[in-house]
């Protein structure tokens, strides 16, 4: 790098407004998986769209083996097709795809995608969370645990920098044929051409890909690879407080790196991860999502037997120690439905989990008292009750998108100038 962009990179950094990340930084070589620089790299934090780089790596492992193609055909099922925004938004029924299906995926961070690749792949979500967390074994993600194929909010689907990291390094190593897919700027449906909703392509000459998320509970996160001089650097955020300070961040974190001269450094693996469930990540809804409340159950999802891990004067209590719960070993692994519920007369709010079966509900709360932490059964009329006398809360402000501020918009198509007639 020479001494002109150094300190042109440096100009830009003490002038523009610092960025903000209250989560996990890393910054990294992905071939050499060396670590150049982080922060708490092995805290657990929700990963949100991010966690579609770990569907993508299954997608390749099975174009590799041959037990999926890229022009293969992908039904849309009602599950899909119901994901909230981003989405494509393909009627039921319908088919896609793969090609197209992992451009939406990775480009739009289509959440309805995400679903139809998974089905497509293991035949039911349960099925694909648990490959996900196979590969995530298998590559030494020793701090993730998936639910889902999309990232949308779980208590119970988390990860770390350093996981996500050692993703990163895997997926360029062994899947550079579909690198495109990353740094692909536009996705076009018929007339429409949405941009990559990773504006660091836009924003920073050398970025060539990865990934963004958002959640309210998550902030904004983002994976970002930069190329300079035949080098690559790669960095992941967490935690921003809006999608132009992830962006930021990320270069200034890659400017940084690129600068930095070749030493002895340390790797990935050697970042230690926090044992899942000492710690509970960081909610960041206060702060990016200032009028979302805690959601709470509907009466109409409520059903089977459950276990409540006791009653709370407000939600955002309740949701505390549902978090808690959920990440510890007990809970990690439990097929229900985790939530907060609004308690008839005024009772306040249950952290709960519902959908079990009888035999699983009690196992779990002996579990939960071995490990010294309070737990009762719940049996189906009582949540028929709860449902009959709770009216459904309000529906919570809609965001303005499941990406945050980045909306990807429209890619309007330059009109053809006219040349000029010689006279």
């Amino acid at each position: 790098m020479t001494l002109r962009r150094i300190l042109l990179a440096l100009l830009v950094l003490a002038l523009a407004p610092p960025a903000f990340a209250a989560g996990p930084t890393l910054l990294f070589d992905p071939a050499t998986q060396e670590v150049i620089s982080q922060d708490r790299a092995g805290e657990p934090w929700y990963p949100a769209s991010i966690t579609k780089l770990m569907t993508a790596y299954i997608i390749f492992e099975k174009l590799k083996s041959g037990a999926m193609t890229l022009d293969q055909k992908l039904p849309v099922s009602e599950l899909a097709h119901s994901q909230p925004p981003s989405k494509i938004g393909i009627p039921v029924g319908q088919t896609v795809g793969v090609d197209f299906a992992l451009q939406a995926l990775l480009v739009y961070s289509a959440n309805d995608m995400a679903y139809v690749l998974a089905e497509g792949a293991d035949g039911s979500i349960p099925a694909f969370a648990a490959e996900m967390n196979a590969t995530a074994r298998k590559l030494g993600m020793t701090g993730s645990h998936f639910v889902n194929p999309n990232g949308l909010f779980d208590h119970r689907h988390v990860t770390t920098a350093r996981d996500i990291a050692i993703l990163v390094s895997t997926i360029l190593r062994d899947f550079p044929e579909y690198g495109h897919y990353f740094s692909q700027p536009v996705l076009t449906i018929g007339k429409r051409r949405l941009a990559n909703r990773n504006s660091l392509l836009r924003q920073m000459k050398e970025a060539d890909g990865m990934k963004t998320g958002f959640v309210c509970n998550s902030g904004f996160n983002l994976v970002a690879t930069a190329t300079h001089d035949g080098h690559r650097l790669a960095a992941v955020i967490f935690g921003a407080n809006s999608g132009k300070h992830r962006v930021d961040l990320a270069e200034m974190l890659l400017t940084d790196g690129f600068s930095r001269p070749a030493t002895a450094r340390p790797t990935l693996q050697s970042i230690p991860n926090v044992q899942t469930g000492s710690i509970v990540p960081t909610d960041m809804t206060g702060l990016v999502c200032k009028q979302k409340p805690v959601t709470l159950a509907l009466s109409k999802s409520l059903g089977g037997w459950g276990i409540s891990f006791g009653n709370y004067e407000n939600s955002m209590t309740a949701d505390m120690a549902l978090r808690g719960r959920m990440l510890s070993p007990s809970g990690m692994e439990l097929p229900g439905t985790p939530g907060v519920i609004r308690l008839p007369e005024q009772r306040g709010f249950a952290a709960a989990m519902w959908n079990l079966d009888k035999p699983t509900s009690e196992a779990a709360c002996a579990h939960y008292r071995a490990e010294k932490a309070p737990c009762e059964v719940i049996p189906p009329d009582t949540f028929a009750k709860i449902a009959a006398l709770v009216p459904d809360p309000a529906p919570p402000p809609v965001m303005a998108d499941a990406e945050g501020d980045e909306v990807a918009k429209p890619v309007k198509k330059k009109p053809p100038t006219k040349k000029k007639k010689k006279n």
